[in-house]
């Protein structure tokens, strides 16, 4: 604050010395005194040159500092170097610009210049509008020669611009398209279009109007230079673009026919031209199909009730419609078995014939199998065996029958073969003590009624027609009697072995089989059979067992063991087992001895092996349209479910072989695909198989 206090005192002394310049002078002393102490940037306003103290004298680059033309909205920056030509610093403490349009960048106030130095400023000049503008910059310091003005001139001049760019045009052949452009500069405009960046001769106006337009200028670009007394700026491309007059539709593929099975989808499709946009609508049986109304139709899963529906589609544009000829869906029907064989019964000797009937799309093939086995040759309706044999009774036939909508497998038709009778048991030898009787027994097999004579040394004994037959009470006279009996049916008769009857006087020892032979029949092999056969004391004492043989491969005996005895009236069993190891017929005997009279008792052994029967079902279905990764089998012992899955991992083929059933049960069965993310498809339709 000493320079303030110091500048107050010189104007007092001033003031002193000049008293008599009056009011005048006194508001000018008051105004100096004001000024300084309320705005720094003033502080030269009331400095004259007899009180000043520096030395220091500021020179400026430029006398006038000229912008030249400078576009409007954009601006342009000048330098203005101001040196100290004098020996002491220079300290500026303000600088003032006037005029539109020009701005100090930057501060100088506070900046110092020492004496022989030069600094540097910049001055910029944005102008707003088009004309000449004019200012200057004004600078206080404690130079001598403060403040230093500095003329500032400049012309703002309108910047060329297109305001509205020329824009895409259509036309048909043979019209003609007109382009425009709107555009502001300076001075007078000129125009000059081009097309594909080639200049058009004459076109140098504001707007170009083309000649009639051709094929060939589909897709050419229009562009269009603008020139001013500043420069030239070219526009936006405008792109033309022709078509040809509407064209009514025509369609150059027709749907065509489609097969698929029950259960899949059929799509049409159709090709068309004409004036886009072409709408289509399809038609099922005349009847449109809501939301088909593209160029392909896909349908639903097929039914049995769309085979032969015709499908059509109407194409339609601005000119006309148009419809398509028909196609046709075929759906192949499921095979099916409309008439199951039946079962047949024949005798010895005789054929028997099975039919079937079914339905299916396409040909219909036939496979015929016997308990499983396909038959060679069986593949029609109808099969007729060969000659049959008694071995033949119980077969089970099955057919499959495959058609273009998968296969179908029937019940198995059971085939009863009737033979004259067959001994299974032949009566056994007899030794009874006199008084007692005795009984014989006989087992037979075969079909139909089996009715019995005994014969008592080959006559026949009154009444004595059941398959058992016990003597009145003997005596030592009818010991070395032969009985046998004849076994009769619709179809023959057979007699069996002679069974001897001894008769013992009291106190002898007899020991008598129940049955002279034994015959297990037909056993699969790997399981076995048992039969027993009784032993009776027939004596008046103790009978004591001292051996049982079994010989034949695949018969083994227990029940009986050596050393055992049986007293008078008691039985004792033994029982034969029959374990065939390999097929065929397998004979045997097993051998009793004892200390009866009538020892060794001999039973023969007779057993047929047969190979196990193994049972399947085969599946088979038809691809699914989309892509898969392969299919899943379900099986149901009911239908409609619950199913089971069988496989472990997705089947690829189109079969299955099913070695889980057990005969003498249905099965059901239905298949689902699944895609390369594991998504599985619903079930397909039910089929169902009976085992055998």
């Amino acid at each position: 604050m000493n320079s303030h206090t110091n500048f107050v005192s010189r104007a007092h002394a001033n003031l002193h010395r000049r008293t008599l310049l009056g009011p005048i002078a006194l508001i000018l002393a008051a105004f100096a005194v004001l000024s300084l102490s309320g705005c720094v940037g003033l502080t030269g306003a009331g400095t004259s040159a007899e009180n000043a103290t520096s030395l220091g004298t500021l020179a400026a680059s430029a006398a006038t500092l000229d912008f030249g033309s400078v576009g409007t909205g954009a601006s342009s920056p000048k330098t203005l170097t101001l040196s100290n030509t004098g020996t002491a610093t220079i300290t500026i403490s303000q600088a003032t610009v006037t005029g539109a349009g020009f701005t100090m960048v930057g501060s100088m106030s506070g900046v110092s210049i020492a004496a022989g130095q030069s600094h540097a400023f910049q001055i910029e000049f944005a102008p707003k509008t088009a004309g000449a503008v004019s200012g200057s910059i004004s600078i206080l310091s404690d130079a001598t020669n403060s403040p230093l003005d500095v003329p500032l001139t400049g012309t703002g001049k309108a910047l060329l611009t297109i305001s509205t760019q020329p824009e895409n045009q259509s036309v048909k052949i043979g019209q003609a398209a007109d382009f425009s452009v709107v555009a502001k500069g300076t001075g007078t405009l000129t125009y000059q279009w081009k097309k594909n960046g080639t200049a058009i001769a004459g076109a140098t106006a504001a707007s170009y109007a083309t000649p009639a337009a051709t094929t060939a200028d589909n897709n050419a670009k229009f562009t269009v230079v603008v020139t001013d007394s500043t420069g030239s700026v070219t526009s936006n491309a405008a792109v033309l673009t022709v078509t040809a007059s509407a064209v009514a539709p025509s369609i150059t593929t027709q749907p065509a026919n489609r097969t698929v099975s029950v259960g899949q989808v059929a799509a049409f499709s159709v090709t068309a031209t004409g004036t886009a946009p072409l709408t289509y609508q399809w038609k099922k049986n005349g009847a449109a199909i809501s939301g088909a109304t593209s160029s392909s139709y896909t349908t639903p899963a097929a039914t049995s009730s769309d085979n032969n529906a015709s499908f059509t589609v109407t194409v339609t544009n601005s000119v006309s419609s148009l419809a398509s000829s028909a196609a046709t869906l075929t759906v192949n029907l499921p095979t099916a078995i409309t008439a199951q064989p039946a079962s047949r019964a024949v005798n010895a000797g005789q054929t028997a014939t099975f039919t079937v009937a079914a339905t299916g799309a396409g040909t219909l093939t036939y496979q015929w199998k016997k308990n499983g086995v396909a038959i060679s040759g069986a593949t029609s309706a109808s099969y007729t065996t060969p000659a049959e044999v008694v071995s033949d009774n119980g077969a089970a036939f099955t057919v499959t029958v495959t058609g273009a909508g998968g296969s179908a497998t029937s019940n198995a038709a059971t085939l009863t073969v009737s033979g004259p009778p067959s001994i299974a048991a032949q009566p056994a030898n007899r030794s009874v003590t006199a008084g007692q009787t005795a009984t014989f027994t006989v087992t037979a097999t075969g079909s139909g009624t089996l009715t019995y004579q005994w014969k008592k040394g080959g006559v026949a004994v009154n009444g004595a027609t059941s398959s058992s037959y016990t003597t009145p009470a003997t005596t030592t006279a009818d010991s070395g009697s032969q009985f046998t009996v004849t076994v009769t049916n619709s179809v023959g008769s057979v007699t069996s072995n002679a069974a001897t009857l001894t008769v013992a006087a009291a106190g002898t020892l007899i020991l008598n089989a129940s049955q002279a032979s034994l015959n297990f029949s037909n056993v699969n092999i790997g399981s076995n059979s048992i039969l027993p056969v009784t032993f009776t004391n027939g004596g008046t004492a103790n009978v004591t067992i001292s051996n049982v043989s079994v010989s034949g491969a695949g018969y083994t005996a227990s029940g009986i063991q050596s050393g055992q005895i049986v007293a008078p009236g008691k039985t004792a069993t033994l029982n034969v087992t029959f374990a065939p190891s390999a097929a065929g017929l397998l004979p045997g005997s097993v051998t009793v001895t004892s200390n009866a009279t009538n020892s060794p008792s001999t039973i023969t052994l007779s057993g047929t092996g047969v190979q196990t029967v193994s049972h399947s079902v085969v599946i088979t279905w038809t691809a699914s349209t989309s892509v898969v990764t392969g299919y899943n089998i379900y099986s149901a012992t009911a239908s409609g479910g619950p199913y089971s899955k069988l496989n472990s991992s997705p089947v690829a083929g189109t079969s299955y072989t099913d070695t889980t059933v057990q005969a003498s049960q249905t099965y059901f069965y239905v298949v689902t695909s699944v895609d390369s993310n594991g998504v599985e498809s619903a079930f397909s339709s039910e089929v169902s198989a009976s085992v055998p």
